[in-house]
């Protein structure tokens, strides 16, 4: 690898406007592992000179790159009586990268076909584009069938598989088609192997397990192609009757500076606002969570947001 690469290695680990996820893409992409990614770095007044940074080494490194428009981010910041308080705290910035010219125009022609609503074929180009393996975007593909779906699942089984996999594959980008998916299995061996070697740094960090003992509460429940949070209600749940439940748990008090949100899968039902004593163990990208006794219950839990006008 060429000292360039190696710099751009060097910050991706460094970088605090990348996430564990955005810095796991960068450096595979850097490493030729893999032929194309997407990651977001986000850019606040604490790190204001990472975007010309980062811009810097990809072009010392002869990358084609496609910078998106700063989106703003919120964060929560606080929980208060019944709100949880958002706040827009920095600006994002999406970056699409490609090993070569063929990658670049294999995107394009992507992002032609889903604004040409040609779905299927979009998704067949993008798992080209990905390297995914084909059996998992065969499945991907299957998926958006409501009738395949509810012959293969049930609402738990569904969600199930989801984690199994997440959890079986934790590297890679896609989602697996199944926890034996032999190409998935190998991908992810290669992948691990890549972080190791050009990057141990980060992989210290993201395969440490670390686990805490901190109080959350049950906000909103999922269900498939609708999202109560986003305000996604107006479609018809895939699976009419629910045999378990999976729930996004907020902590009340940040965990390494930040408030997060994980996914808890069970066959017990919640109302929403439970408060539970929890121990969370987390690594790589997920989180696994027992829950104690519930403690009270914080009626009409919501998310407050304020926005500035232009």
């Amino acid at each position: 690898m060429d000292k360039q690469r190696q710099e751009l290695i060097h910050f991706a680990q460094s970088a605090t406007g990348l996430d564990d996820h955005a810095k796991l893409k960068l450096i595979l992409f850097a490493a030729g592992v893999k032929p194309a990614t997407f990651f977001a770095l986000r850019v606040s007044p604490k790190n204001l000179d990472e975007k010309a940074h980062l811009e810097k080494h990809l072009r010392a490194c002869k990358i084609r790159f496609i910078a998106g428009k700063p989106r703003a981010y919120e964060e929560i910041v606080g929980i208060k009586g019944t709100a949880v308080r958002w706040k827009i705290t920095g600006s994002w910035y999406g970056y699409d990268v490609f090993k070569d010219a063929a990658s670049k125009d294999l995107f394009l022609r992507y992002l032609d076909l889903v604004k040409r609503q040609k779905h299927e074929q979009a998704d067949s180009s993008s798992g080209k584009l990905y390297d995914y393996p084909d059996c998992c975007v065969k499945r991907y593909i299957q998926e958006h069938d409501h009738a395949f779906l509810r012959e293969h699942y049930s609402h738990y089984t569904y969600y199930q598989r989801l984690h199994d996999v997440e959890r079986a594959f934790p590297l890679v980008m896609h989602t697996a088609c199944s926890v034996q998916c032999a190409q998935s299995k190998k991908m992810n061996a290669r992948y691990v192997a890549a972080i190791k070697k050009h990057a141990p740094k980060f992989w210290k960090a993201f395969s440490a397990m670390k686990k805490h003992a901190v109080d959350v509460v049950c906000d909103t429940e999922s269900a498939l192609f609708q999202d109560v949070f986003y305000g996604i209600t107006n479609t018809n749940p895939v699976f009419p009757v629910k045999d378990g439940h999976e729930y996004t748990l907020l902590t009340l008090k940040p965990l390494d500076k930040h408030y997060y949100l994980v996914s808890h899968l069970t066959k017990q039902n919640f109302a929403r606002g439970t408060v539970f004593p929890a121990t969370i163990t987390m690594r790589y990208h997920y989180a696994d969570i027992v829950l104690q006794k519930p403690k009270r219950v914080i009626r009409d839990l919501h998310h407050e947001r304020h926005f500035v006008l232009p």
